[in-house]
């Protein structure tokens, strides 16, 4: 009687040490989770905030060339070339420029030990 009392003891202890590392696993889960979206997050707000200022500063300089120029739609020729020639800079190197360092960074977020 005593042996069956410890083998049920043993089986229940190994049930809660299961349910236990289950509970673990989904708590990390969770927290890698709310932390790669909440860098996600703050990342496409900063961008948005970084696209607004782009934006601002590349009209206030479009009529400033425009205004030294002479001729309103030169400003702005100027300045989308110039942006064109960023966008084909930023097309060839890509993978250099933005995959690599993009990847990286959600990988150092998922296995940072805080």
């Amino acid at each position: 009687m005593q042996e069956q009392h410890k083998i049920e003891e043993v089986a229940e202890n190994v049930k809660k040490y299961f349910q236990t590392q289950y509970e673990l696993v989904t708590l990390k889960t969770a927290e890698k989770t709310s932390t790669v979206l909440s860098s996600i997050i703050s990342g496409v707000l900063i961008a948005f905030i970084g696209i607004l200022t782009i934006l601002f500063l590349s009209l206030a300089l479009t009529w400033y060339i425009s205004r030294m120029v002479g001729e309103t739609y030169s400003g702005f020729l100027i300045v989308g070339g110039a942006y064109f020639v960023i966008g084909l800079v930023t097309v060839c190197f890509r993978k250099k420029l933005l995959a690599g360092p993009f990847r990286n960074k959600i990988i150092q977020v998922m296995f940072r030990k805080d």
